[in-house]
């Protein structure tokens, strides 16, 4: 019987059955919907570099709230310290709208981020470009007919004299005063000396007036002339009859515009332009337009795209400009 026993208790080498865990039943997660863009919970960013005009927040402000109504979108603005920022979050998507001056947008469209919406009319006319100058008995030819506002030969033709010559830019971030004139003496296959940064387009005038220090100068033109400015009528009278110009180029310099993060909805984008637009039609439009683009004076609007930076692409890509050196301008 002990025999028995031992036979019908536990199994040594096997042990005891382990108890039953019932399987957990798996807890689903909800799928979450995103609020479409420009809806309450998902606003359409304008953004205000603040940085660079502080005081044009709380125009960006009214202008969102202008948007808005107008548009049925829910547009709100933001503050971004500098133009650098603006570009980080047009990056991530979480900005939409913004000014954007010639350079930086290049940048911004070379990165995929930004596309041109709107460009604004400032002084008259929506781009500019540059004037090349001497001083009259420094021997060069002038190839740029004042009377008739054009140019008497081709830029090739025009700009060969300089070679060797040394020139006066405004800085190495002036559109007008730097990159355009030297993409277009590097596109000539103008070799030309180190020049002088003088740090103003009338500055570039009163060098060339004076002489000695640089043999040529350029500045913007177009939309105006530096030699008729205040600061040079002042005491140099005589600035535009001393200074005269050698080659004035084609208008190839947008003024400040209005872009769109990349890929926003084509219906999206025709709301927002068509309120620019109309904002742009009248004064108290134009007055917040102008207060929200830091004062940079709005006149009108037009609608543009990515082409109107052709001309002043190309030039960059002529001096192979660090565009990444120059945000903000």
């Amino acid at each position: 019987m002990a025999f028995l026993s031992g036979c019908l208790g536990e199994d040594p080498e096997v042990g005891p059955e382990p108890a039953y865990t019932p399987t957990p039943t798996p807890t689903l997660t909800p799928t979450v919907t995103p609020h479409p863009l420009g809806s309450p919970g998902n606003p359409l960013i304008l953004a205000a570099v603040t940085g660079v005009s502080p005081d044009s927040f709380v125009p960006s402000q009214d202008l969102a709230a202008q948007l808005t109504s107008l548009t049925g979108f829910t547009v709100t603005a933001r503050e971004f310290s500098t133009y650098e920022d603006v570009l980080l979050n047009l990056s991530n998507g979480d900005a939409h709208i913004t000014w954007m001056p010639p350079l930086t947008y290049l940048l911004a469209a070379r990165r995929g981020i930004a596309e041109a919406a709107l460009l604004t009319n400032h002084f008259g006319v929506y781009l500019y470009g540059t004037q090349i100058m001497a001083h009259v008995a420094s021997g060069f030819t002038p190839y740029y007919d004042p009377i008739n506002g054009e140019n008497t030969a081709e830029p090739d033709v025009a700009l060969a004299q300089l070679a060797g010559k040394r020139p006066c830019y405004v800085d190495p971030g002036s559109t007008a005063g730097y990159v355009v004139p030297a993409g277009l003496l590097a596109t000539a296959q103008v070799p030309v000396l180190e020049p002088a940064f003088v740090q103003g387009h009338p500055s570039v005038v009163r060098a060339l007036y004076i002489q000695g220090v640089c043999d040529f100068g350029a500045t913007f033109s177009i939309s105006g002339d530096p030699r008729t400015s205040d600061s040079v009528l002042r005491d140099l009278l005589d600035a535009q009859n001393r200074v005269v110009i050698l080659y004035q180029s084609d208008a190839v310099i947008p003024n400040l515009n209005l872009s769109y993060l990349s890929g926003m909805p084509e219906e999206m984008r025709y709301s927002l332009n068509t309120a620019f637009l109309d904002l742009a039609g009248t004064p108290a439009g134009r007055d917040l337009l102008t207060a929200s683009a830091g004062e940079y004076q709005v006149e009108a609007l037009r609608a543009i795209d990515d082409t109107a930076y052709d001309p002043l692409r190309q030039l960059v890509e002529a001096i192979d400009l660090n565009l990444g050196q120059l945000i903000g301008r």
